[in-house]
């Protein structure tokens, strides 16, 4: 072969191996749900959304467990509850908030 040819050869096995060390490196998250919490203000004050890949999967405008609608006094206080949820939907466990969740959470109610 020529120097030319080898050239051409080793450009093209540097391509082929480059773009299958690409690929390979790709995340694959086929069958993976990606879980957010993520504080919107509401009406009523501060609530969450539990985004599942990017989309809105559960809306909350007001703190679950209390009677009415209160909102949360602060951001953080939504996104200690909404990251609860995704604790508990991690877990397999239902996704619903307890008075107790509350407590545990220092969550105060207005």
């Amino acid at each position: 072969m020529t120097t030319k040819k080898y050239l051409i050869l080793g450009i093209t096995v540097l391509l082929v191996c480059s773009a299958v060390i690409f690929f390979m490196r790709r995340d694959n998250h086929s069958g993976k749900i990606y879980l957010e919490a993520v504080p919107v203000k509401t009406p009523y004050g501060w609530g969450y959304n539990i985004m599942a890949n990017g989309k809105v999967y559960i809306h909350q405008d007001y703190i679950p467990a209390v009677g009415g609608k209160q909102g949360f006094k602060s951001q953080n206080d939504a996104l200690l509850v909404g990251n609860r949820v995704i604790r508990k939907i991690s877990h397999n466990e239902l996704p619903a908030i307890t008075e107790k969740d509350l407590e545990e959470l220092g969550i105060s109610k207005k």
